[in-house]
């Protein structure tokens, strides 16, 4: 694409050598555009957006509060898209693709999303509704923690410690994304591409009703592991009036309030349930811890690991799947959901050129 820009030259008439000039007499002339692609996590809770260039570099990120309700989201999400397209321009940076991550089962093909429960939703198109405010470039839905684990996987070398997975290994290597957000879920990107399953919930083990206390769950069923091992279920477990729930038990804890320790046992043995599940029924090489209650870090890792050890000792079958071994935290600083969103309008844009 091409875009007029400034020659501070000027040039004696307007038009000349098929040129033309602006009312100071300066002439333009045209130059080739950088290609540019916007990514949004739209999450229960916040939104993140981020402008990376074509060689995928972070050019800036935008986040706030989630809207709820069709109308709002979609308001909103465009509003967050339009600004980074601004800014992108004034860059020199020609805006050829988006990505949106949402939550709930979407169709990668048509832009439907359908049960987004945490956001007020039950079904709408996205797509067409974006397309509305942002006419003429390429669109792509995807679920938000598919998005994220994608972003997860293109950042594998940086967000693991050890430094044993290098780039040229991860397109032979399934990885597992498990989301500590609002809600639970799993994302799964074999071979560097996304697995959504036949039906596009792949992934969507937080609505296995397999927890013991049989909470209720917001999509209608009782005991999923949502209802603890997630930002909602801690919420409620343990209401907070100032900050976050997870990190006010975790200190409640520190200081020997012993209802507390209960509780934080049966979130921690949630979210390794979480693990067991994903490794016996994808078996990924690497599980990438992310979603707002990893922002706890490394005490987090370190509870969910000991807990698996602790299964690991009354069972061989348990022991010999190594799981303390694959996991690994995402990196929390960076907005992966978002970069995973505008990695797949990228990964769309080189397909269709």
């Amino acid at each position: 694409m091409t875009a007029k820009v400034r020659e501070e030259k000027p040039c004696l008439q307007h038009g000349m050598n098929g040129l033309q000039c602006n009312a100071n007499g300066q002439r333009l002339t045209t130059v080739k555009h950088r290609d540019a692609f916007i990514g949004i996590d739209v999450g229960g809770t916040t939104i993140e957006g981020v402008l990376i260039d074509e060689a995928g570099g972070v050019i800036t990120t935008r986040r706030s509060d989630s809207a709820q309700g069709d109308d709002a989201v979609a308001k909103q999400t465009a509003m967050m898209i339009d600004g980074l397209r601004v800014l992108g321009s004034e860059l020199g940076l020609a805006l050829v693709g988006i990505g949106i991550g949402i939550p709930g089962t979407v169709d990668v093909e048509t832009g439907e999303v359908v049960n987004a429960v945490n956001l007020g939703i039950s079904h709408f198109n996205l797509e067409s509704r974006i397309a509305q405010f942002i006419p003429g470039v390429p669109i792509r839905i995807e679920n938000d923690v598919n998005a994220a684990a994608l972003g997860a996987w293109t950042m594998l070398g940086k967000c693991n410690p050890r430094g044993e997975i290098k780039n040229e290994m991860k397109n032979e290597m399934k990885m597992a994304f498990l989301n500590l957000g609002t809600g639970l879920a799993c994302g799964i990107v074999d071979h560097g591409h996304i697995d959504h399953g036949s039906t596009g919930v792949a992934g969507e083990i937080g609505h296995i009703p397999v927890e013991v206390h049989g909470y209720p769950c917001a999509c209608g069923q009782r005991g999923c592991l949502e209802t603890v091992a997630s930002g909602s279920g801690v919420a409620k477990l343990w209401p907070t009036r100032h900050g976050y729930a997870l990190p006010a038990l975790l200190s409640a804890v520190q200081r020997g309030d012993q209802s507390a320790r209960t509780i934080l046992n049966t979130v921690i043995q949630g979210m390794s349930m979480a693990v067991m599940i994903i490794a016996m029924s994808i078996d990924p090489q690497v599980i990438v811890i992310g979603g707002g209650l990893a922002r706890s870090g490394q005490p987090l890792l370190d509870a969910i690991t000991a807990d698996l050890r602790i299964r690991a000792q009354s069972s061989a079958f348990i022991s010999g799947l190594r799981l303390p071994q694959r996991l690994m935290l995402a990196p929390v600083s960076q907005p992966i959901g978002a970069i995973g969103a505008a990695t797949i309008a990228a990964d769309r844009h080189r397909i269709s050129s």
